[in-house]
Protein backbone atom coordinates (compact mmCIF):
# COMPACT_ATOMS: atom_id res chain seq x y z
CA UNK A 1 0.00 0.00 0.00
CA UNK A 2 2.97 2.32 0.80
CA UNK A 3 4.37 1.85 -2.92
CA UNK A 4 0.76 3.10 -4.38
CA UNK A 5 0.93 5.50 -1.83
CA UNK A 6 4.36 6.88 -3.26
CA UNK A 7 2.62 6.63 -6.85
CA UNK A 8 -0.39 8.11 -6.16
CA UNK A 9 1.30 11.59 -4.56
CA UNK A 10 3.15 11.86 -7.57
CA UNK A 11 0.23 12.77 -9.50
CA UNK A 12 -2.12 14.02 -6.96
CA UNK A 13 -3.15 17.45 -8.18
CA UNK A 14 -1.82 20.23 -5.52
CA UNK A 15 -5.67 20.95 -4.67
CA UNK A 16 -6.32 17.02 -3.12
CA UNK A 17 -4.35 15.68 -0.13
CA UNK A 18 -4.25 12.37 0.47
CA UNK A 19 -4.45 10.61 3.86
CA UNK A 20 -3.51 6.80 4.58
CA UNK A 21 -4.54 5.26 7.77
CA UNK A 22 -3.12 1.48 8.69
CA UNK A 23 -4.19 -0.31 11.61
CA UNK A 24 -0.80 -2.34 11.95
CA UNK A 25 -0.01 -5.11 11.76
CA UNK A 26 -2.77 -6.53 9.64
CA UNK A 27 -2.85 -10.07 9.46
CA UNK A 28 -2.08 -12.33 6.65
CA UNK A 29 -4.53 -12.57 3.63
CA UNK A 30 -4.55 -14.74 0.35
CA UNK A 31 -4.33 -12.30 -2.46
CA UNK A 32 -1.93 -11.57 -5.31
CA UNK A 33 -0.14 -8.31 -4.23
CA UNK A 34 -0.25 -6.30 -8.07
CA UNK A 35 -3.75 -7.70 -8.28
CA UNK A 36 -4.48 -6.01 -4.50
CA UNK A 37 -2.42 -2.74 -6.00
CA UNK A 38 -4.58 -2.71 -9.31
CA UNK A 39 -7.77 -2.61 -7.11
CA UNK A 40 -6.25 0.66 -5.04
CA UNK A 41 -5.17 2.53 -7.34
CA UNK A 42 -8.22 2.07 -9.78
CA UNK A 43 -10.35 3.23 -6.66
CA UNK A 44 -7.92 5.90 -5.51
CA UNK A 45 -8.09 7.36 -9.83
CA UNK A 46 -11.66 7.15 -9.64
CA UNK A 47 -11.48 9.28 -6.37
CA UNK A 48 -9.45 11.69 -7.86
CA UNK A 49 -11.65 12.08 -11.33
CA UNK A 50 -14.58 12.65 -9.29
CA UNK A 51 -13.07 15.01 -7.06
CA UNK A 52 -12.20 17.00 -10.02
CA UNK A 53 -10.75 20.29 -9.70
CA UNK A 54 -12.49 21.41 -6.62
CA UNK A 55 -10.24 21.13 -3.22
CA UNK A 56 -10.62 17.35 -1.86
CA UNK A 57 -9.36 14.52 0.34
CA UNK A 58 -8.87 10.92 -0.72
CA UNK A 59 -8.73 8.90 2.66
CA UNK A 60 -7.59 5.50 2.64
CA UNK A 61 -8.28 3.04 5.83
CA UNK A 62 -6.84 -0.80 5.95
CA UNK A 63 -8.34 -2.57 8.93
CA UNK A 64 -8.96 -6.00 10.08
CA UNK A 65 -12.67 -6.83 11.20
CA UNK A 66 -15.45 -9.47 12.01
CA UNK A 67 -18.06 -7.96 9.52
CA UNK A 68 -21.67 -8.51 10.83
CA UNK A 69 -23.79 -10.97 9.79
CA UNK A 70 -26.64 -8.69 7.89
CA UNK A 71 -23.61 -7.35 6.16
CA UNK A 72 -22.01 -10.85 5.15
CA UNK A 73 -25.82 -11.42 3.90
CA UNK A 74 -26.00 -8.95 1.76
CA UNK A 75 -22.20 -8.83 0.07
CA UNK A 76 -22.65 -12.90 0.05
CA UNK A 77 -19.80 -13.32 1.82
CA UNK A 78 -18.75 -16.04 4.55
CA UNK A 79 -18.65 -14.96 8.20
CA UNK A 80 -15.01 -14.62 9.38
CA UNK A 81 -12.26 -12.18 10.09
CA UNK A 82 -11.04 -9.79 6.44
CA UNK A 83 -8.62 -7.46 5.91
CA UNK A 84 -10.74 -4.23 4.98
CA UNK A 85 -9.59 -1.63 2.93
CA UNK A 86 -11.63 1.79 2.16
CA UNK A 87 -11.31 4.47 -0.10
CA UNK A 88 -12.99 7.71 1.05
CA UNK A 89 -13.77 10.88 -1.38
CA UNK A 90 -15.81 14.13 -0.38
CA UNK A 91 -16.63 14.31 -3.97
CA UNK A 92 -20.34 15.53 -5.79
CA UNK A 93 -21.39 11.84 -4.96
CA UNK A 94 -23.73 9.24 -6.97
CA UNK A 95 -27.37 8.90 -7.04
CA UNK A 96 -28.67 5.53 -6.62
CA UNK A 97 -29.46 4.93 -10.22
CA UNK A 98 -25.47 5.20 -11.16
CA UNK A 99 -24.74 3.06 -7.92
CA UNK A 100 -26.41 0.47 -9.64
CA UNK A 101 -24.55 0.53 -12.95
CA UNK A 102 -20.87 1.38 -11.70
CA UNK A 103 -19.18 -2.25 -11.69
CA UNK A 104 -20.76 -2.82 -15.47
CA UNK A 105 -17.63 -2.86 -18.24
CA UNK A 106 -17.67 -0.03 -20.12
CA UNK A 107 -20.34 2.07 -18.29
CA UNK A 108 -18.57 5.20 -17.46
CA UNK A 109 -19.68 8.56 -15.93
CA UNK A 110 -16.78 10.79 -17.64
CA UNK A 111 -16.78 12.85 -20.92
CA UNK A 112 -15.42 10.36 -23.86
CA UNK A 113 -12.24 10.02 -24.60
CA UNK A 114 -11.96 10.55 -20.78
CA UNK A 115 -12.33 6.94 -19.47
CA UNK A 116 -12.88 3.28 -20.66
CA UNK A 117 -15.39 2.42 -18.07
CA UNK A 118 -13.64 -0.42 -17.31
CA UNK A 119 -11.67 0.28 -13.46
CA UNK A 120 -14.99 -0.57 -11.28
CA UNK A 121 -15.06 -3.65 -13.41
CA UNK A 122 -11.94 -4.34 -12.93
CA UNK A 123 -11.82 -4.00 -8.87
CA UNK A 124 -14.93 -5.76 -8.92
CA UNK A 125 -13.28 -9.04 -11.48
CA UNK A 126 -10.58 -8.79 -8.59
CA UNK A 127 -12.64 -9.01 -5.26
CA UNK A 128 -14.25 -11.83 -7.08
CA UNK A 129 -11.37 -13.87 -7.74
CA UNK A 130 -10.22 -13.88 -3.99
CA UNK A 131 -13.35 -14.66 -2.52
CA UNK A 132 -13.94 -11.18 -1.51
CA UNK A 133 -16.25 -8.66 -2.30
CA UNK A 134 -16.43 -4.90 -3.06
CA UNK A 135 -18.90 -2.46 -1.47
CA UNK A 136 -20.16 1.26 -2.15
CA UNK A 137 -21.94 3.59 -0.40
CA UNK A 138 -22.62 7.42 -1.88
CA UNK A 139 -25.27 10.09 -1.90
CA UNK A 140 -25.10 12.98 -4.27
CA UNK A 141 -23.51 15.73 -2.08
CA UNK A 142 -21.90 13.29 -0.22
CA UNK A 143 -19.02 11.90 -1.40
CA UNK A 144 -18.45 8.15 -2.05
CA UNK A 145 -16.74 5.02 0.09
CA UNK A 146 -15.34 1.93 -1.41
CA UNK A 147 -15.00 -0.95 0.94
CA UNK A 148 -12.98 -3.82 -0.43
CA UNK A 149 -12.99 -6.81 1.88
CA UNK A 150 -10.32 -9.56 1.44
CA UNK A 151 -10.76 -12.60 3.34
CA UNK A 152 -7.51 -13.74 5.93
CA UNK A 153 -5.52 -16.55 4.81
CA UNK A 154 -6.39 -19.47 6.98
CA UNK A 155 -4.23 -21.16 9.34
CA UNK A 156 -2.16 -17.41 9.13
CA UNK A 157 -0.35 -16.95 12.17
CA UNK A 158 -0.91 -14.09 14.40
CA UNK A 159 0.49 -10.80 13.00
CA UNK A 160 3.70 -9.58 14.68
CA UNK A 161 5.04 -6.30 14.83
CA UNK A 162 7.53 -5.24 11.84
CA UNK A 163 10.90 -5.55 12.75
CA UNK A 164 13.41 -2.91 12.27
CA UNK A 165 14.03 -2.76 8.34
CA UNK A 166 17.33 -4.13 7.57
CA UNK A 167 19.54 -2.33 4.47
CA UNK A 168 19.86 -4.07 1.53
CA UNK A 169 21.98 -3.56 -1.65
CA UNK A 170 20.03 -1.70 -4.36
CA UNK A 171 19.22 -3.65 -7.23
CA UNK A 172 19.94 -1.42 -10.74
CA UNK A 173 16.74 0.56 -12.20
CA UNK A 174 14.53 -1.95 -13.91
CA UNK A 175 16.43 -5.02 -12.71
CA UNK A 176 14.40 -8.00 -12.29
CA UNK A 177 14.75 -9.70 -8.25
CA UNK A 178 14.06 -13.22 -9.37
CA UNK A 179 16.16 -15.70 -7.93
CA UNK A 180 18.47 -17.99 -9.51
CA UNK A 181 18.27 -21.52 -8.97
CA UNK A 182 21.92 -22.53 -7.69
CA UNK A 183 24.41 -24.14 -10.62
CA UNK A 184 21.11 -22.54 -13.40
CA UNK A 185 23.07 -20.73 -16.23
CA UNK A 186 21.60 -17.58 -15.69
CA UNK A 187 18.71 -17.09 -19.05
CA UNK A 188 19.41 -13.55 -20.64
CA UNK A 189 16.61 -11.02 -18.96
CA UNK A 190 14.01 -9.94 -21.56
CA UNK A 191 13.78 -6.57 -21.84
CA UNK A 192 10.02 -5.24 -22.15
CA UNK A 193 8.82 -1.79 -23.70
CA UNK A 194 5.54 -0.84 -22.02
CA UNK A 195 3.90 2.31 -23.08
CA UNK A 196 0.41 3.95 -21.64
CA UNK A 197 -0.89 7.18 -20.81
CA UNK A 198 -2.19 6.17 -17.61
CA UNK A 199 1.01 6.67 -15.28
CA UNK A 200 -1.03 3.89 -12.41
CA UNK A 201 -1.18 1.15 -15.19
CA UNK A 202 2.66 1.85 -16.40
CA UNK A 203 3.63 1.55 -12.61
CA UNK A 204 1.28 -1.87 -12.44
CA UNK A 205 2.54 -3.68 -15.28
CA UNK A 206 6.10 -2.63 -14.59
CA UNK A 207 5.68 -4.20 -11.24
CA UNK A 208 3.69 -7.18 -12.42
CA UNK A 209 6.13 -8.08 -15.08
CA UNK A 210 8.91 -7.56 -12.73
CA UNK A 211 8.10 -10.00 -10.32
CA UNK A 212 7.97 -12.44 -13.38
CA UNK A 213 11.82 -11.55 -13.75
CA UNK A 214 11.70 -9.08 -16.97
CA UNK A 215 13.16 -5.82 -17.35
CA UNK A 216 10.65 -3.06 -17.78
CA UNK A 217 10.76 0.46 -19.37
CA UNK A 218 7.63 2.29 -19.23
CA UNK A 219 6.62 5.26 -20.66
CA UNK A 220 3.48 7.43 -20.73
CA UNK A 221 4.40 9.54 -23.47
CA UNK A 222 4.78 7.77 -26.94
CA UNK A 223 7.14 10.22 -28.58
CA UNK A 224 9.53 9.41 -25.74
CA UNK A 225 8.97 5.82 -26.23
CA UNK A 226 9.51 5.95 -29.93
CA UNK A 227 12.38 8.16 -29.26
CA UNK A 228 14.09 5.22 -27.02
CA UNK A 229 13.63 2.65 -29.24
CA UNK A 230 14.95 4.66 -32.23
CA UNK A 231 18.43 5.14 -29.62
CA UNK A 232 18.74 1.29 -29.22
CA UNK A 233 16.50 -0.77 -31.23
CA UNK A 234 18.23 -3.75 -30.23
CA UNK A 235 18.07 -3.01 -26.16
CA UNK A 236 14.14 -4.46 -26.10
CA UNK A 237 12.29 -7.41 -26.89
CA UNK A 238 8.76 -6.58 -27.08
CA UNK A 239 7.22 -3.53 -27.16
CA UNK A 240 3.62 -3.50 -25.57
CA UNK A 241 1.31 -0.56 -26.43
CA UNK A 242 -2.00 0.92 -25.88
CA UNK A 243 -4.11 1.75 -28.72
CA UNK A 244 -5.87 4.86 -27.20
CA UNK A 245 -3.41 7.99 -26.06
CA UNK A 246 -3.97 11.76 -25.99
CA UNK A 247 -3.55 12.53 -29.71
CA UNK A 248 -1.93 9.31 -30.77
CA UNK A 249 -2.76 6.09 -31.81
CA UNK A 250 -1.07 2.77 -30.79
CA UNK A 251 -1.21 1.45 -34.31
CA UNK A 252 1.41 4.62 -35.01
CA UNK A 253 3.51 3.24 -32.63
CA UNK A 254 2.99 -0.65 -34.08
CA UNK A 255 3.90 0.79 -37.68
CA UNK A 256 7.13 3.04 -36.25
CA UNK A 257 8.61 0.10 -34.19
CA UNK A 258 8.60 -2.11 -37.24
CA UNK A 259 10.25 0.63 -39.41
CA UNK A 260 12.85 1.03 -36.71
CA UNK A 261 13.01 -2.49 -36.06
CA UNK A 262 11.43 -5.10 -38.60
CA UNK A 263 11.63 -8.49 -36.19
CA UNK A 264 10.72 -6.51 -33.21
CA UNK A 265 7.34 -8.01 -31.61
CA UNK A 266 4.94 -5.09 -30.78
CA UNK A 267 1.61 -6.29 -28.93
CA UNK A 268 -1.27 -3.38 -28.91
CA UNK A 269 -3.18 -3.19 -25.56
CA UNK A 270 -7.05 -1.86 -25.86
CA UNK A 271 -9.73 -1.91 -23.98
CA UNK A 272 -12.00 -2.79 -26.51
CA UNK A 273 -10.84 -4.16 -29.43
CA UNK A 274 -12.89 -3.96 -32.02
CA UNK A 275 -12.72 -5.62 -35.80
CA UNK A 276 -11.31 -2.74 -37.17
CA UNK A 277 -8.68 -2.26 -34.70
CA UNK A 278 -7.27 -6.16 -35.22
CA UNK A 279 -7.48 -5.91 -38.84
CA UNK A 280 -5.47 -2.53 -38.86
CA UNK A 281 -2.97 -3.40 -36.10
CA UNK A 282 -2.06 -6.71 -38.08
CA UNK A 283 -2.02 -4.92 -40.99
CA UNK A 284 1.03 -2.86 -39.66
CA UNK A 285 2.74 -5.89 -38.25
CA UNK A 286 1.49 -6.30 -34.11
CA UNK A 287 2.00 -9.86 -33.02
CA UNK A 288 -0.81 -9.66 -31.02
CA UNK A 289 -3.71 -8.09 -29.08
CA UNK A 290 -3.97 -7.61 -25.16
CA UNK A 291 -7.53 -7.55 -24.25
CA UNK A 292 -7.79 -5.02 -21.40
CA UNK A 293 -8.59 -5.12 -18.61
CA UNK A 294 -6.65 -8.96 -18.76
CA UNK A 295 -6.19 -10.91 -15.92
CA UNK A 296 -2.39 -11.49 -14.51
CA UNK A 297 -1.81 -15.29 -16.09
CA UNK A 298 -3.04 -13.75 -19.53
CA UNK A 299 -0.86 -11.20 -19.69
CA UNK A 300 2.46 -13.25 -18.50
CA UNK A 301 1.36 -15.53 -21.16
CA UNK A 302 1.49 -13.02 -23.73
CA UNK A 303 4.53 -11.47 -22.47
CA UNK A 304 6.32 -14.74 -22.40
CA UNK A 305 5.22 -16.23 -25.75
CA UNK A 306 6.27 -12.92 -27.51
CA UNK A 307 9.39 -12.78 -26.45
CA UNK A 308 10.46 -16.33 -26.47
CA UNK A 309 8.95 -16.35 -29.74
CA UNK A 310 6.67 -19.18 -29.40
CA UNK A 311 3.34 -19.55 -31.91
CA UNK A 312 0.03 -18.81 -30.41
Amino acid sequence: MHDTEHLLRVTLPPAIELRLQIDAPLPAMLADATQVEQALLNLCTNAIHAIGEARGTVHVQASALHPEQRLCERLALPAGEYVVISVIDNGPGMDAATQQRIFEPFFTTKPVGQGTGLGLAVVHGVMRTHGGAVDVQSAPGEGSRFTLYFPVAEGAPAPQAPAAAQPQASAAPGAATAPLLAGAPAERQRHVMYVDDDQALVFLVQRLLKRRGYRVSGFTDPHEATEALRADPQAYDLVVTDYNMPGYCGVDLVRESKRIRADLPVALASGHVTTEIEREALAEGASALIHKPNDVDELCATVHRLVHGEQA
